[in-house]
């Protein structure tokens, strides 16, 4: 059966979970449990080269042992077998495999939600050539609170979370547009949480579908798309929609962390409008010299982290065609 494919990407902890609840709210929509799929086997070719190298079984015992795709449900056996049959890259035609097992009858869309996917715009295009992709965004500021405070990321250093965010956000909003044209959306979290009907009567009217009223009521849909580990990060996609959780970062990070934040994600500060804090003047020297130490390193490696994804996305490309 023939169907259409949107992607829900963005910087992680923006808002891509309640989205993907959102569109799998919709009668017309399902999706897939997040699997990071893309970044994790097509990219590296992981199916590809265990078939090579030991065959179908062995490449099918692969998948089946994947924690992330045993949240599909799907029997991965069946998979591999369907996909060996295709041209091209293994892991490939698996991922395309799985996406038609999720095209449920009577159902015009599969969605799949991996926030790091926006580092993988171009391999995403080579082989879903007339995708949608949904870019969301958030203020940097709360993105890093939460970031300070999720499971998966707690444990991370803040430089790190930052240079992430404006890495992230520049990739997905330099090469969506260029790549997907038409078919790239952006959100504004806040915009959702202030006005969640009209966004996503407006998001419908550009995927061609008409909005559902039962986009609203997502938490069932959250349910079975959250898996067990993930539930103590992303529980607030089980509804309701918590339309206050905006500028929390204000009494959660210290004024350096806002600081640094400011100086180097300035672009997504300036796409989403959002005001910027009066924490300079209080830095002590101590704080000051850790805030241009992290921005230093932050801007200095943006150039060369964006170079060496575009050189790894043409060799990953030239794989998969």
């Amino acid at each position: 059966m023939t169907f259409s494919t949107v992607f829900i990407l963005g910087v992680g902890r923006s808002g891509t979970s309640l989205i993907q609840s959102m569109l799998a709210a919709h009668p017309q929509i399902s999706c897939l449990p997040e699997t990071a799929f893309i970044r994790r086997m097509v990219f590296p070719g992981y199916l590809q080269s265990i078939f090579q190298k030991h065959g179908e079984m062995a490449a099918s015992r692969a998948l089946a042992q994947d924690e992330y795709f045993a949240r599909t449900g799907l029997d991965a056996s069946k998979v591999v077998a369907q996909a060996a049959r295709r041209v091209g890259l293994l892991d490939a035609a698996v991922y395309r495999e799985m996406l038609a097992l999720y095209a449920v009858k009577d159902k015009e869309w599969v969605g799949d939600k991996d926030p790091r996917t926006v580092e993988f715009l171009p391999l995403l295009t080579s082989f879903f050539s007339d995708a949608h992709v949904i870019h969301v965004f958030r203020d940097p500021r709360d993105v890093l609170a939460s970031k300070k405070k999720a499971a998966w990321s707690k444990k991370g250093h803040v430089w790190k979370h930052v240079f992430a965010n404006r890495v992230q956000f520049n990739i997905g909003s330099k090469f969506g547009p260029k790549l997907f044209g038409t078919r790239y959306h952006e959100i504004c979290y806040e915009e959702l949480l202030a006005a969640p009907e009209k966004v996503l009567t407006g998001l419908c009217r550009e995927l061609g579908l008409e909005y559902d009223d039962g986009m609203l009521s997502f938490g069932d849909a959250a349910r079975k798309l959250v898996a067990d580990s993930e539930k103590s990060w992303k529980k607030e996609t089980f509804g309701p929609l918590l339309t206050d959780n905006q500028k929390k970062w204000k009494a959660q990070l210290i004024p350096k962390e806002i600081v640094l934040t400011e100086l180097c994600c300035g672009e997504a500060l300036a796409r989403g409008g959002y005001e910027k804090g009066r924490q300079r003047q209080r830095l002590s020297l101590k704080d000051w010299l850790w805030v241009q130490a992290g921005r230093l390193l932050i801007v200095l490696a943006t150039r060369p982290y964006m170079t060496l994804r575009n050189f790894q996305m043409q060799r990953a490309c030239r794989r998969v065609r």
